[in-house]
């Protein structure tokens, strides 16, 4: 069975339990928000500055020339649809609809955004979105803050991410960057250059801290390799770097709707346990997508507090948990999962009463809020394992 007819049936049993109101108060709105995530595509964004090959890398992503080259749109997306259709919203937000591919068509002078719907089985599963960075920094910057509002992968393009890409890409908050990839286009020219290397090299401590990984690409080759000959030409496409880079992003795709398909099911084995569906896809506990559509902790409750408070918390509660242990001469998961839960939450609470403007701060804040949503998901096992991890 595959990913998708597992999916489904998922879908159908969490729409049933949120229907019935079988989710506790706390629960409902997180179910909700998985639920939305399982019935739509996966959001792939692929930006970059004007030139760094969006529209070709798009095109070899699909394997067929869907989006025009050389078109100054702001904003192009390549979806399923029931039949081939072309949109275009012009800057007074009306639309012009046509029935025919995107590369047959004249671009409107003032169209400010393009769809294009493909019958394509494999535009079930993603959305590609071109989006380019034009314009002074500030627009770019919207554009960026934008972006990563509804995108759940990113392929930046570039061909040497300099100062200015990466003061764009800084402020793209870590759940994303760690799901985003670094494409390096025109690999070839920079081959035939004789820098290609040195750049790869001179990325990598960058691309460690802000990127899952980074892929060098000939695109042009790449497309040459899918749509040349009537098979691909294995060779040429995997010497290309076009392999490597879409096998990258289709792991992220499964990875990602694996995950919330997961934790969906968690919430029915738990809450719903008549309704939830046996899956055999994997055994494993998942790590979260996106966990700031989680159940967040409880409202703060702890006032002008430092960090020293809060280290002494820690230290207060873990030797708690260890006298309740040695005094039982047992360790009972359920409790342990209960009081990592309670711990986490009051981490939280004091962190985010000290003051916004410390960056380090803020940091630990985020890791604290992220930590307490997870101890929710052990906390739904309630095994030896997950009690291991929570601690």
């Amino acid at each position: 069975m595959n990913l998708t007819n597992q999916i489904e049936p998922v879908v159908h049993q969490l729409e049933s339990a949120l229907e019935a109101d079988m989710l506790p108060t706390e629960w409902h709105q997180w179910g909700s928000r998985l639920l939305d995530h399982l019935r739509k595509p996966v959001q792939v964004a692929v930006m970059g500055l004007p030139g760094t090959g969006k529209s070709t890398l798009v095109n070899m992503m699909l394997g067929d020339a869907v989006i025009p080259r050389g078109e100054r749109l702001p904003v192009v997306e390549v979806a399923h649809g029931r039949k081939t259709r072309s949109m275009f919203e012009l800057e007074d937000g009306s639309f012009i609809r046509r029935s025919e591919l995107l590369v047959k068509l004249d671009v409107p002078d003032n169209a400010v955004r393009a769809r294009l719907e493909l019958p394509r089985e494999d535009l079930v599963r993603q959305n590609f979105v071109e989006v380019g960075l034009t314009g002074n920094f500030g627009h770019q910057m919207s554009m960026v803050n934008w972006v990563v509002q509804w995108a759940d992968i990113i392929l930046w393009c570039t061909e040497s991410f300099d100062e200015s890409e990466a003061r764009l890409w800084a402020g793209v908050p870590d759940d994303i960057k760690d799901h985003s990839f670094l494409v390096l286009t025109m690999a070839d020219r920079q081959m035939l250059r004789g820098v290609l290397q040195e750049r790869i090299e001179a990325l990598e401590p960058i691309v460690s801290e802000e990127f899952l990984c980074l892929y060098p690409i000939a695109t042009e080759q790449a497309i040459s390799a899918r749509t040349a000959q009537d098979e691909v030409n294995t060779s040429l496409w995997t010497s290309s770097g076009g392999q490597n880079l879409v096998e990258g992003v289709m792991s992220q795709v499964e990875n990602g709707r694996t995950a919330d398909m997961d934790q969906a099911q968690m919430l029915l084995n738990k809450f719903a346990p008549s309704l939830a569906p046996k899956l055999s896809h994997s055994d494993e506990r998942p790590a979260p997508k996106n966990r700031s559509d989680e159940p967040k902790a409880a409202e703060p409750v702890t006032k002008n507090v430092g960090l020293e408070d809060a280290l002494s918390l820690l230290q207060l509660r873990a030797n708690t948990m260890l006298d309740d242990m040695q005094s039982s001469g047992e360790a009972n998961s359920e409790e342990v999962l209960n009081q990592c839960v309670d711990i986490a939450n009051a981490l939280a609470e004091m962190l985010q009463k000290m003051d916004a403007a410390e960056i380090v701060t803020q940091e630990m804040l985020t890791d604290a809020q992220e930590g307490a949503e997870l101890m929710l998901l052990f906390q739904l096992e309630k095994d030896e394992e997950a009690a291991v991890d929570g601690v």
